[in-house]
């Protein structure tokens, strides 16, 4: 028995180990996001600056760790058996939770993960018990710490508005004070700036977090608690001159270095806050096995747990291995990035293409802001407001002929002081707030102020702030349920439960992390293309539009063949094949127009002109595709539905039929690679025997139709077939029109 629970301890701190991995991914965007999206130094230097700040602040998260001993249950009330359940269950489902969201790009709470594991996990055991026992629902009262619970998502969740409303406020007077054209103003604010960030800084991080750090006695601690206010002073004055010199003598961008200062605490702040949730559980766990195995017990079951109601100050030597495997995981691990771009695009200051779709619900939430700017543009004097946009006109960044800032280094500063402060107030609480709210809400709350969301993107950038928060939820609602049934399944399955999960984890983390990998090709495919100083002239508008046609022609050829094949063949998993295809070609063609509408920057005057024509090719094309699309759904519904199959005969109809219409797109690939232009007479005798060969059988239909010799449903299909295909054959005969014409103005071909 013995052998189990060390099983079970040994797969804690492999999840524990997993947990870091993935839950400093998903955490990441809480601290560099600020300095990555304003480009306040290179990738790397910004995750050496982070990796440091986490390696310290994990050294300050000692007090922490009490939260997941006793903050969400009682243990007193449970045995050893039945906490090892609890804890495992919780990390399992930390680990998987986390990874699915960070493969998703979507910033999730550690923090939410973690409650609401162990209170489903402790739900399920209790309620296990208290049927066991016969008892009532009243007795959940002495198995969970409800107090505890409502203090820690009370907190959670007054933070998220604190934070958003304080970023808001703070960053709408530094913006008045520096305006976007920041840079002459530093030299008369800018060390005044550095100097309060940086005494804020260490006052919430060195001063009132000291009490957490696992290497500082308690002499030191009071001596910080007596001499608060001669620090502050001291460090406010001493950093305000060394910013002033710096900005003399080296002409340094003083927000540049307060960005890397708060980057560093913001990162300490989160690990001495969130490393409870990654190895809290675990350690809790290592130290319940040591005092089941120290007591001689052989009752897994009768062995009560109220050792965990002791305090404990985690071993340093552990902190600093999980601010290792934290700091190392910045750099290797890819999914962090994945992360940091969503909030990053969320909170930029220029238009461009939107992560998020719109909704219902964000274009009303728009509407009654837009209602509240204009109230208050009532009220407020003309002179005032007319001041105020001054201060808010946008400037040019120098420097940046592309691949801009998402934002500028005032917002970066004003994000990182706000958050770091706000976090480490909660870390003093000893209460483990959410570090992912907080400095989302944080940075949203900045952008709103420093009217990032303007008319064109404020419904899709609050629709995504709505995604995420949605998320949040979901979040907790999974962790609750997973927690609970895997508890259940565990509690009743034992070991072969136990194996079974960590299979189970196994499978998921590796089909996360391809999914993960091949969405990151299509990522590094857009950058790689979007980002090519290739000049865009008239000669490459027409390759890329003859090339587009080649690939979309053969495509549609070998498309509609197969999906007439699979119609009158009944081939099922052939047209479902099909579909998928069709998306992924309807994913590469928003990629291509992406890559076309950032291209135009590039034009000039003629090539313009010449855009227009690819444009009116790829507008086609997506008609087109449209329709090819919809004979491929038609196919696979009326196979889906077991409709009447088609007679020997009728295949071979079709099926010519699609071999004529492939023979057409093979003509049409062979005259636009032709060299001496496009000779559209033979394919207009082509185009009209096709139109003459489905008239045909229209006719053939409708005979068979008046006198009862084909079911109605068969009938309906293939009249649509029929209508979808000619639509198709149109719209490929004007690309064909439209390249003839582009072919007759640029290059004089006939």
């Amino acid at each position: 028995m013995e052998i189990f629970y060390l099983f079970i301890v040994i797969v804690l701190i492999a999840l524990a180990i997993s947990d870091l991995v993935v839950g400093v991914s998903n955490d990441a965007v809480n601290f560099v996001n600020s300095a990555i999206g304003s480009k306040a130094g290179t990738f790397r230097t910004i995750m050496i600056i982070a990796a440091l700040g986490v390696l310290v602040g994990a050294t300050f998260s000692s007090g922490m760790m009490e939260v997941a001993r006793k903050g969400i249950f009682n243990p007193e009330h449970f045995y050893f058996r039945e906490v090892m359940i609890i804890f495992l269950v919780v990390m399992a489902t930390d680990v998987l939770l986390l990874d699915l969201f960070n493969t998703a790009g979507l910033p999730t709470s550690t923090t939410v993960s973690l409650v609401f594991g162990l209170l489903g996990g402790a739900f399920a055991v209790s309620t296990i018990k208290i049927i066991q026992a016969g008892g009532t629902m009243a007795l959940y009262a002495e198995y969970i710490n409800t107090g505890k619970v409502i203090a820690i998502l009370s907190g959670i969740l007054l933070s998220v508005a604190i934070g958003f409303t304080v970023a808001m406020i703070v960053q709408f007077f530094v913006r008045l004070l520096f305006t976007f054209d920041y840079l002459p103003k530093l030299k008369y604010f800018g060390s005044v700036w550095g100097g309060i960030a940086t005494a804020a800084i260490v006052y919430f991080i060195f001063i009132k977090g000291a009490k957490g750090a696992s290497f500082l006695t308690e002499e030191v601690v009071t001596t910080f608690k007596q001499h608060t206010w001669q620090i502050l002073l001291i460090t406010f004055l001493g950093a305000m001159a060394i910013f002033q010199l710096l900005f003399w003598i080296f002409r340094i961008n003083i927000l540049r270095v307060i960005v890397f200062t708060g980057t560093f605490a913001l990162a300490m702040a989160f690990a001495s806050n969130d490393l409870v949730n990654f190895i809290g559980v675990p350690l809790a766990g290592l130290e319940s096995f040591q005092a089941f195995k120290a007591s001689g017990s052989a009752d897994p079951g009768g062995f009560t747990m109220e050792l965990l109601l002791n305090p404990m100050r985690a071993p340093t030597l552990y902190l600093l291995i999980a601010g290792i495997i934290m700091g190392v995981t910045l750099f290797v691990n890819k999914k962090a990035r994945t992360v940091t771009r969503t909030e990053v695009s969320l909170g930029r200051q220029e238009e461009g293409n939107e992560l998020f779709r719109s909704s219902s619900l964000a274009r009303g939430i728009v509407l009654i802001g837009i209602n509240i700017n204009k109230a208050l543009t009532f009220i407020l004097p003309g002179v005032a407001l007319r001041w105020i946009d001054t201060r808010f006109t946008k400037v040019k960044e120098a420097g940046y002929t592309k691949d801009k800032p998402a934002f500028d280094l005032v917002r970066a500063s004003v994000i990182l002081i706000v958050a770091s402060i706000i976090i480490t107030m909660g870390t003093n609480l000893k209460l483990p707030l959410s570090t992912t709210y907080i400095t989302f809400m944080v940075a949203m709350g900045a952008s709103l102020a420093d009217r990032a969301w303007g008319r064109e993107s404020a419904v899709y950038r609050v629709n995504g702030v709505i995604t995420v928060i949605g998320g949040w939820f979901f979040t907790g609602l999974m962790a609750f349920t997973v927690a609970g049934v895997l508890a259940t399944i565990i509690y009743y399955g034992g070991l072969v439960a136990v194996v079974a999960l960590v299979i189970l984890a196994l499978f998921i983390v590796y089909r996360t992390h391809v999914i993960h990998r091949r969405k990151e090709k299509e990522v590094e495919k857009l950058a790689e293309v979007t980002t090519s100083d290739e000049p865009v002239d008239t000669l490459s508008i027409h390759a890329s539009s003859k090339h587009r046609i080649d690939i979309f022609v053969n495509q549609m050829g070998s498309f509609y063949e197969r999906a007439v094949a699979g119609l009158v063949n009944e081939k099922r998993n052939q047209l479902r094949k099909l579909g998928k295809e069709m998306k992924e070609i309807q994913k590469e063609e928003k990629t291509q127009r992406k890559i076309f509408d950032r291209s135009i920057r590039k034009m000039d005057d003629i090539s313009v002109h010449a855009g227009i024509y690819l444009l009116r090719v790829m507008g086609q094309m997506k008609e087109a595709r449209g329709y090819m699309s919809q004979i491929q759904a038609l196919s696979l519904d009326y196979v889906d539905n077991q409709h009447p199959p088609f007679l020997t005969e009728e295949k071979t109809v079709y099926i010519g039929l699609a071999a004529m219409v492939k023979r057409y797109f093979e003509e049409v690939s062979l005259f636009i690679k032709a060299k001496s232009g496009i000779d559209l007479a033979h394919l207009d005798e082509q185009e009209a025997a096709l139109h003459l060969k489905m008239d045909e059988l229209k006719v053939n239909l409708i005979r068979h139709l008046k006198h009862g010799e084909i079911s109605s449903r068969k009938s309906m299909a293939i009249i649509d077939l029929m209508t979808m295909t000619a639509n198709l054959i149109e719209h490929t005969s004007s690309i064909l029109r439209i390249q003839k014409k582009f072919n007759k103005k640029f290059f004089r071909e006939e």
